[in-house]
């Protein structure tokens, strides 16, 4: 019998194929250096930890709970949203999801219809347009490019809107480039989605991840009744708890209705323990975080400076999250044995290196690669030096 006509549309998270690739050439034991895993390398908060060893003594939390998640988590999201935030949140109108992904594809079910059209500017994060065509919708790439700083215009927009258009996949800090728009950039953005009542689904899971100048502000803080906003957020990148798989959907009250209908038939609550990890996380405030920010920046500007002596390399200067995405196009042209393109190139060079990079096709651009630098001080240095030297030795 044929399975699901999906089987042909979607495809694997490229950023976990190049990380269990890594990962099994480090069981063979090759000295493998992976700069492929989107979160960070510091451990979970020790007072979160702590908090959550006591919380599993208590029965109330080995039992089922409110889809939508623990109040006193609500709560909280909604009181440090506005401090952090700058915009306001009825608690009854947040879902806790099972991590940002699963808060991703609640909200494209619950407003998609199928053949309703998403754009999505790229580079893009991989898991955005799987999650589209997941929930019956036609993604609609707007590509930036390397001149712009790989910003989207509303010019680029309206060109690539249609009758069929119904939302706009909005991240800033952007995972994969890391560039962060401006206040102004942003509005004018928001403006153009409000005017033509298309919904913006905001990804902010990095808000807390800007080196220089501000973050991007909210698109709820220009539409306090949600009417074309969903917010997600959550705990994995700013407070280092990825496994802890807690994110969540700030909207309207029909998307979270709607969002409760359909995590109620598909994971029920998140795992209680670790909402109560997530409240810990965000009670107790943004030290741990700021300890982490400050190292990231150090290996950013530490990566900066090392990519701008390796040969033929360009990149735009990041000023968020905790990426880097370089254009090696240059080595994608026959300077290379067998290297045709950046999916070639990362393989070349995590095969005869051990070094591994994101190819930048599974964001969306040929010439790419995507560089995490969340990982150890000794390992970014002993990294990127073979990446200098596999490149300047050419």
């Amino acid at each position: 019998m044929d399975i699901s006509k999906l089987n042909s549309l979607i495809t694997p998270s490229g950023t976990m194929a190049i990380s269990n690739k890594a990962k099994e050439l480090k069981e063979e034991g090759k000295p493998v250096i992976g700069f492929g895993a989107g979160e960070p390398d510091f451990s979970t908060p020790s007072y979160v930890i702590e908090d959550v060893k006591k919380a599993a003594e208590d029965p109330k939390n080995h039992k089922y709970t409110a889809v939508a998640g623990l109040e006193i988590l609500r709560n909280e999201i909604s009181r440090t949203t506005s401090i952090y935030s700058n915009f306001d949140s009825d608690p009854n109108n947040i879902v806790i999801t099972n991590g940002g992904k699963q808060a991703i594809f609640n909200s494209l079910i619950a407003i998609l219809d199928p053949g309703d059209e998403v754009l999505i500017p790229t580079p893009y994060w991989t898991t955005y347009p799987e999650a589209v065509k997941i929930s019956g919708g036609v993604p609609n790439f707007v590509e930036t490019n390397y001149q712009d700083n790989f910003k989207v215009s509303v010019e680029q927009l309206e060109e690539n809107r249609t009758d069929k258009t119904k939302a706009l996949v909005w991240v800033s800090p952007s995972n994969p480039t890391g560039i962060v728009y401006s206040k102004e950039e942003a509005e004018k953005i928001y403006e153009w989605a409000f005017k033509n009542n298309l919904w913006i689904i905001s990804d902010e899971l990095y808000e807390h991840l800007v080196y220089e100048g501000e973050t991007s502000p909210s698109p709820a803080i220009y539409d306090p009744q949600f009417k074309n906003t969903i917010v997600v957020n959550g705990v994995a990148k700013s407070y280092a708890m990825t496994g802890w798989r807690v994110g969540w959907i700030i909207g309207n009250s029909d998307v979270i209705n709607m969002s409760k209908k359909i995590q109620s038939h598909a994971t029920s609550n998140v795992a209680n323990l670790s909402q109560i990890a997530a409240l810990s996380a965000l009670k107790n405030g943004l030290n741990e975080t700021n300890k982490m920010k400050e190292a990231f920046n150090k290996r950013r500007l530490y990566a900066l400076n090392a990519f701008k002596n390796i040969k033929n390399i360009n990149l735009v200067e990041p000023t968020g999250a905790f990426y880097l995405f370089p254009d090696i196009s240059y080595y994608c042209d026959g300077k290379i044995k067998n290297v045709s393109n950046s999916i070639e190139f990362c393989n070349w060079l995590l095969d005869e290196h051990y070094v591994a990079f994101v190819p930048g096709e599974v964001f969306g651009v040929n010439g790419y690669l995507r560089c995490s630098y969340a990982l150890s001080d000794d390992d970014l240095a002993e990294g990127l030096k073979r990446f200098s030297d596999a490149l300047n030795n050419l």
